[in-house]
């Protein structure tokens, strides 16, 4: 089992770093993305999603260069999800029947399967994100610029 996730070091600086470890002078700072169109690899449902989300996480500065490829990854499981759904319809449970119209025995709608595999999916890809109540509680905005420029930025995070 993993532990807890690295406190990214814009947090330490704000919250404090009771663990004394070395803060990473080198974390990355990808530019945040200006161009918002969906890849082009992705089914006309993934789109749509995609340009329902992307403008929303980029105005909430949640959305840099390098985040693209994890979008488009939770943009389909969400269109997967949805298909699955619509799929499932109330059958979770199908019957199997003989070629006498006997019920000869049941198991899980598979489309009920696709359904729950994709739901977790999103979720592990949403809450990186911060796209839930809990997750947004443990997301803080990272200004672009120098964390370490004598300390100017450290005080942004204060006020």
């Amino acid at each position: 089992m993993a532990g807890r996730p690295p406190t990214p070091t814009h947090l330490k600086l704000v919250k404090g770093n009771p663990g004394k470890r070395a803060l990473n002078k080198q974390e990355p700072d990808p530019d945040y993305i200006q161009d918002l169109t969906p890849p082009e690899w992705l089914s006309k449902a993934a789109k749509d999603i995609w340009n329902e989300i992307a403008p929303k996480l980029a105005k909430a500065k949640m959305l840099t260069e390098v985040d693209i490829c994890m979008l488009a990854k939770g943009c389909t499981a969400i269109s997967q999800y949805q298909r699955a759904v619509k799929c499932v319809g109330a059958d979770l449970v199908t019957s199997h029947v003989d070629k006498d119209g006997n019920v000869s025995g049941e198991s899980v709608n598979p489309w009920y399967i696709v359904q729950s595999m994709a739901f977790k999916q999103a979720m592990a890809v949403f809450q990186q994100f911060g796209m839930s109540p809990a997750a947004r509680t443990r997301i803080a905005i990272n200004p672009q610029g120098d964390l370490f420029d004598n300390g100017n930025k450290v005080a942004s995070y204060i006020k």
